[in-house]
């Protein structure tokens, strides 16, 4: 007799595989941290084991555990320097010296470790997920368009240098140190920024949207609005900068499904930034009253506007991922059926155990 279901599958094709289960219906435990529907790089939080108040938490931890780390780190800099401690208690802040400055560098940089870790802590998703939608940093990609941009803004300083030359320039006691510690920290710290503000604090804003568009909206407002806080300006065009520049990070994020588009034209921002740096007085860097920016910022936001033009082409190339799923593997897991003991199974008769 033939087996009931035969005429449902023809000869020589596997049966439909089993329907997948209910996330909903599942034990919170074994619901999936990741998403099991494709999702873009905001709405990467939205998995079946995600709730609400998991990414207030998140923010929360994140935001106390900078603000501590940054506070000894600053300490230790101002140490480091031998800054006149006493000018705090008067509302003013000592003078940047290398130590300083380094020490700022790496409370950044740490932000890549805060916000994988408060993460993993609250959401259940392993670091390596918040680099991109597929599960780490595309190197490939990550220098493949650093080295592009870096060479428009060299273009961009240089004939910011050509209209306006720097004077002072000069071999100081801080120069080596300066330029080693440029060198090696500030790719960490551009890197810190986008981690902790385009990725965990993007991701906490977003998820509470069931609209991935409108998700995207509100992460990108409010994201733009932090950065900008965290730089503390007083400046209009400066302001007007950093709102431009976390608004492109935010949009080649949400165009690529992962971070390293904005940290790579971070990264090559800084370094070109702080080029002569070594070479001058940088005492007073930190200054960003009012009346220290004007209208020639326009030039940067414009080569910002470029970068983010030359991702979406490359985008439109259809070379990187966007979206993906990868909490549906545990769902299909769940679902396979389990082995049944056939004849003959357990211990042969007789045996003690």
């Amino acid at each position: 007799m033939s087996h009931p279901d035969a005429a449902a599958f023809p000869p020589g094709y596997p049966p439909a595989p089993p329907p997948l289960p209910d996330p909903r219906r599942l034990p919170p435990h074994l619901r999936p941290s990741l998403p099991v529907e494709p999702r873009d790089y905001y709405a990467f939080w939205r998995a079946p084991r995600y709730r609400w108040w998991k990414g207030l938490l998140a923010a929360l931890l994140s935001a106390f555990l900078f603000l501590v780390i940054s506070t000894v780190f600053q300490i230790v800099g101002w140490l480091i320097d031998r800054a006149d401690l006493s000018v705090l208690a008067q509302g003013q802040i000592p003078p940047v010296g290398p130590g300083f400055f380094l020490a700022n560098n790496l409370s950044l940089a740490a932000c890549i470790l805060i916000a994988g870790l408060v993460t993993w802590l609250c959401v259940q998703q392993r670091p390596r997920w918040l680099s991109s939608v597929e599960g780490g940093v595309r190197w490939r990609w990550l220098l493949t368009l650093t080295g592009i941009l870096l060479p428009i803004w060299l273009v961009l300083v240089g004939g910011q240098l050509l209209l306006a030359p720097v004077e002072g320039l000069s071999i100081r006691e801080h120069t080596w140190v300066m330029v080693v510690g440029i060198l090696l920290t500030t790719p960490l710290q551009a890197a810190g920024e986008e981690y902790l503000v385009r990725g965990l604090f993007g991701r906490a804003v977003a998820s509470w949207f069931p609209a991935p568009i409108v998700g995207f909206v509100a992460s990108t407002i409010v994201t733009a609005l932090i950065f900008m806080a965290l730089h503390g300006a007083g400046d209009l065009w400066l302001n007007a900068f950093y709102v431009v520049f976390a608004v492109v990070g935010s949009w080649v994020t949400w165009r690529t499904g992962g971070l390293e588009a904005a940290i790579a034209i971070h990264v090559v921002n800084n370094l070109v930034a702080m080029l002569l740096l070594p070479f001058t007085d940088f005492s007073d860097m930190f200054n960003r009253e009012a009346g220290t920016g004007d209208a020639t910022v326009l030039l940067n936001m414009g080569v910002v506007v470029v970068a983010a033009l030359i991702v979406e082409w490359y985008v439109r190339r259809g070379r990187l991922a966007r979206v993906s799923a990868p909490g549906r593997a545990a769902l299909e897991a769940l679902a396979a059926p389990r082995p049944q003991p056939g004849p003959g199974y357990g211990p042969p008769p007789g045996a003690v155990g």
